[in-house]
């Protein structure tokens, strides 16, 4: 495992929602966070021994983006050139091929979509840059009160269902099984990766299968009222992260009781929202 870097962090896109909840976890006497904008700045790189990159272009879910040209994170490993600076990127499950047991850091590649096309992409690019100082965090579904507009994850897609509708709609069987992670949780773990990126591969989720019509209907446990209405029995897109290197390198990211409560909590949070906006 390469030892840790002397100097401090740079998040880079401190505006998104991961990064928000990890600069609550991080230590802000050793941490600076930019925005995107920033990244050409010239004493950016000054004292840093570690980078988080949270940025994400607009396109890059659809097939007009083109990383080796347009991706951000390109541009900072680029800059970075020989200097002694960790790289943390955060990629995606999506650049695994389908599987019916736990996807390890070992198991075939094989993106279904764009993004995981493109993720992928990146991922080879910027080891060919950066090589051993690279780790790459593949993520799971990492959610929490995701009342942002625009925002088209499968928990702020509920949310707002929720919110108009009073139910949440599923165009897929509720016992298909994905892997969340709340994002304190992974904002917890984070805080351990920067302090020594161990380079390399590194799966990051709770390494639960847990079925998509529990975490719906935990949120409207919380929430006091609401339905769950399956429009379509298909079973598509399951999966769960074998977590068997994070845990041994910072213990259980997540346990099933969390889970519960990070969704019954999210619920409550609702229920107030929307409560205030009625009065």
């Amino acid at each position: 495992m390469p030892a840790g870097r002397a100097g401090r962090i740079l998040l880079v896109g401190r505006g998104s929602f991961l990064a928000q909840h990890a600069l609550a976890a991080l230590s802000p006497a050793h941490v600076e966070a930019v925005g995107h904008d920033q990244i050409e700045r010239p004493d950016l790189l000054d004292g840093v021994g570690c980078i988080v990159s949270f940025c994400r272009h607009p396109l890059a879910a659809t097939d007009a983006y083109r990383p080796e040209r347009m991706d951000p994170d390109l541009r900072l490993a680029r800059r970075i050139g020989r200097r002694d600076v960790a790289y943390v990127m955060l990629s995606s499950r999506k650049v695994y091929a389908p599987g019916d047991a736990p996807l390890s850091e070992t198991s075939p590649i094989g993106p279904g979509d764009a993004y995981g096309r493109h993720k992928l992409a990146l991922e080879r690019m910027l080891r060919d840059l950066l090589g051993e100082r690279l780790t790459v965090l593949r993520l799971a579904n990492v959610f929490g009160y995701e009342r942002i507009p625009g925002r088209r994850t499968f928990v702020a897609l509920s949310l707002d269902q929720l919110a108009r509708e009073a139910c949440i709609h599923y165009a897929m069987s509720p016992f298909v099984e994905r892997d969340f992670l709340p994002v304190t949780a992974f904002a917890q773990v984070l805080a351990h990766i920067l302090t020594a990126p161990p380079g390399g591969v590194l799966n990051v989720g709770s390494g639960i299968g847990l079925p998509t019509g529990r975490l719906a209907l935990w949120i409207l446990e919380g929430l006091g009222r609401g339905a769950l209405v399956i429009d379509s029995i298909g079973e598509k897109d399951a999966f769960v992260l074998d977590v068997a290197r994070l845990t041994g390198l910072y213990g259980p990211p997540c346990s099933y009781a969390e889970l519960r409560d990070a969704c019954v909590a999210i619920g409550r949070r609702l229920a107030e929202e929307l409560a205030q906006s009625s009065r």
